[in-house]
């Protein structure tokens, strides 16, 4: 016999019990969306009246961005949801971990499935009326004080789903923890587990890879969890609710709407699971650690073996990378834990070493995995695709300029090669990447990392890295071959294949290093074509044996900027500048500089202390190791203001500005010397006003004499 009692009745009725939940979960939310907004449009409403905001359409902007921010996608409410998600879950089937509820409820007649319905539905009710109630309130707050659009509207509304969704997940998996166990403090383990599992254990292993593997690389093909919905949320709650500042309703649509559906499918076989472990659970589990003993087992291996590995990381770390504790540390461990697993489920201590069997699968689990990774036993480091297989190549080396999309946002290196560039000439690659499995890094004189994408024919997509010598002349042959291509170059210049963002340049210049001159904006497409018939002799040789002796700098809207090197090869580029009388010599004339002030950091005293080569720029605070001078001692500073000075020390000296290159060791230049000229007020040369001086660096083993005898250490105490 069952009750006759609605369902509406029995929810009401099962409410009563949940007073305190209600109130936790009304005061969390007012605070999250109530309290925030306050906060914000406080915020906003202050700098206004400080003048902060020129015209009023920013003011109303700043209000609406606010609106959105506190109302729709809030990228912190993560932790709010997850202590919900876990309050409401575990306390409404709390009953099922004393044993006297258990019997009382099960004496009664009702069915055991509207019994878990009524508190599911009560649960999904508490949430949702007290994030409906505060985000009406919070709507009509901001309404008030003109924030409120329809762009505002729907981003609450994406912004409510993509809660709810979440919520749902991290609410079924909180039931399934209490489904699965018999007390609170298992049940609350159980429901971290469960949660965060995937992801760490992602992080696990991409450690193990990082330090086993010398070829892995995420540059193109991201490696992450598949099923973690706090990673989804992680990662993209923040770059949607900035992509939310556009107001492109279809943009937004299109980043939210596929974790909407994998957290709807997710939300759906988490509650299966639950339920099916509701029906199975035996009333005799009140009170036990794990309602299910097999599922015991399968937790304790799964949980244990992760331990072990982590541990033994960080061991492996903190010994510098000594092989017998690492394993050693990883096997006691999993011991312990497994141990430790057996005396919390038992709540006592004489059950240490029960079930031997599964203990002695985490050892063996432990040592399998680690031997993996240490012999490379499934070949991640060994392998290298055949031509025939592969459709296409990316890669990338050592390069991160700046690329765009067509409404001028940002977009990152590995984004714009994977779109662009598609290397058919196998051969080279393969051979370098072949090559460099019998090298080291350290053993190469100048190593440069590629990122390669390998497309396979099959659809496949293989990441990986190499390290090529770029300083060894049997390699330059198939590095020609490689940046010489015009797929390399489609894929690393976005110059070569974008012809109608150059329409709308913003401001465009030249510089030499110390001279800059504004070129005319309406030229911008012809100084492109212009580079573009240089860029077709430019290869590896060309970029290895010139320095830049310019750089073109092109302004885009949203503060997009490109800047791309100009050689003294590039006869149509110079020819272009030159008949706008932008081009100036690299070498600088003597007549125009005021002085030169060279200070000497002395590195090589470091050296002989037996400490490590240390950058300048730490001279004023890092102490050499044998105590007897700081570096700030060590440095020594000289002006120079004779023109038969300038005269010897301009052939000799390069631009920092321009210092960075690809294709050029940072040995090329002299790190021990740093160089500011000073031009003389009356020039006509046109360096930067505002900086009256720029820096400069010696070409390595080209230091003048007279300079080294000036900035001796000795010189300082004449």
């Amino acid at each position: 016999m069952t009750s006759k009692k609605s369902f509406w009745a029995s929810c009401k009725e099962n409410h009563k019990r949940r007073i305190w939940v209600w109130i936790v979960a009304v005061l969390t939310q007012l605070m999250a969306y109530v309290g925030g907004l306050t906060v914000y449009l406080s915020r906003i409403n202050s700098r206004n009246s400080q003048g902060s905001y020129k015209t009023y359409e920013m003011y109303k902007e700043a209000m609406y961005q606010a609106a959105q921010d506190a109302l729709g996608f809030q990228d912190k409410l993560i932790y709010i949801l997850l202590f919900l998600a876990v309050i409401i879950g575990m306390q409404g089937f709390s009953y099922l971990y004393d044993r006297k509820k258990v019997d009382l409820y099960h004496s009664v007649p009702v069915d055991r499935n509207r019994r878990f319905a009524v508190v599911y539905v009560n649960g999904i009710m508490i949430y949702m009326t007290s994030a409906l109630v505060s985000l009406l309130i919070g709507t009509v707050a901001a309404a008030t004080q003109g924030a409120v659009n329809g762009s505002v509207l729907a981003m609450i509304g994406f912004g409510f789903i993509w809660q709810m969704l979440f919520f749902l997940v991290m609410y079924h998996t909180a039931i399934l923890a209490v489904m699965l166990t018999g007390n609170q403090f298992i049940g609350l383990g159980v429901a971290g587990t469960l949660v965060l599992y995937e992801l760490l254990l992602y992080y696990l292993l991409n450690a193990m890879m990082g330090v086993s593997f010398r070829t892995v690389s995420g540059f193109y093909v991201g490696r992450g969890p598949k099923l973690s919905v706090v990673e989804d949320y992680i990662d993209n709650a923040r770059y949607i609710k900035y992509t939310t500042y556009t107001g492109d309703l279809k943009e937004v649509a299109r980043l939210v709407l596929p974790y909407y559906g994998k957290w709807f499918i997710l939300a759906v076989v988490i509650l299966a699971a639950a339920w099916i472990c509701y029906r199975r659970r035996p009333s005799e589990a009140a009170g036990k650690a794990m309602a299910f003993p097999v599922v015991g087992q399968i937790l304790k291996v799964v949980t244990a073996i992760p331990i072990g590995l982590g541990i033994g990381m960080w061991v492996h770390n903190a010994a510098y990378g000594n092989t017998l504790l690492t394993v050693a540390s990883m096997i006691g461990c999993g011991v312990i834990v497994s141990a430790a697993v057996e005396v919390i489920f038992d709540f006592d201590i004489r059950s240490l070493f029960r079930h031997p069997a599964t203990s002695g699968a985490v050892v063996a689990g432990i040592v399998v995995v680690f031997l993996i990774f240490k012999l490379d036993l499934f070949g991640y480091d060994a392998y290298l695709p055949q031509a025939d297989k592969l459709d296409s190549i990316a890669l990338n080396v050592d390069y991160y300029g700046q690329f765009w999309d067509n409404e001028f946002n940002y977009v990152q290196a590995n984004k714009y090669a994977e779109e662009h560039m598609f290397i058919t000439d196998m051969e080279p690659v393969l051979a370098l990447a072949d090559k460099s499995r019998g090298e080291m890094p350290e053993d190469m004189k100048d190593p440069r990392v590629f990122n390669i994408l390998y497309r396979l024919k099959s659809g496949r997509k293989v990441d990986r890295r190499f390290w090529v010598d770029i300083a060894n002349p049997a390699n330059a042959e198939k590095l020609d071959r490689i940046v010489g291509s015009q797929e390399f170059k489609n894929g690393t210049y976005q110059i070569l294949t974008d012809q109608d963002s150059y329409d709308q340049v913003v401001s465009l210049s030249y510089s030499n290093g110390a001279a800059k001159v504004a070129l005319p904006t309406a030229d911008a497409q012809k100084l492109r074509e212009a580079y573009i018939k240089d860029m077709e002799e430019f290869d590896f040789s060309l970029a290895s044996t010139q320095y830049a002796c310019g750089q073109i700098a092109f302004q885009f809207p949203n503060w997009m900027e490109e800047r791309i090197d100009v050689y003294e090869s590039f006869e149509h580029t110079i020819a272009y500048l030159q008949s706008q009388a932008a081009y100036y010599p690299l070498q600088l004339d003597p007549e125009d500089i005021e002085n030169i002030t060279i200070t000497n950091y002395h590195n090589e005293l470091r050296e002989q202390a037996g400490g490590a080569e240390w950058n300048s720029a730490y001279a004023s605070s890092t102490w050499v190791s044998d105590g007897n001078y700081s570096h700030e001692d060590l440095s020594v500073s000289q002006t120079f203001y004779e023109q038969e000075e300038f005269t010897r020390i301009v052939p000799v000296i390069y631009p920092s500005y321009l210092g960075y290159s690809t294709w050029h060791s940072a040995d090329e230049m002299d790190q021990n010397y740093d160089i500011y000229i000073t031009f003389r007020k009356d020039t006509t040369y046109p360096y930067e006003r505002g900086s009256y001086g720029v820096y400069y660096k010696f070409y390595t083993g080209q230091v003048p004499e007279f300079v080294e005898e000036a900035t001796a250490l000795d010189a300082q105490d004449e």
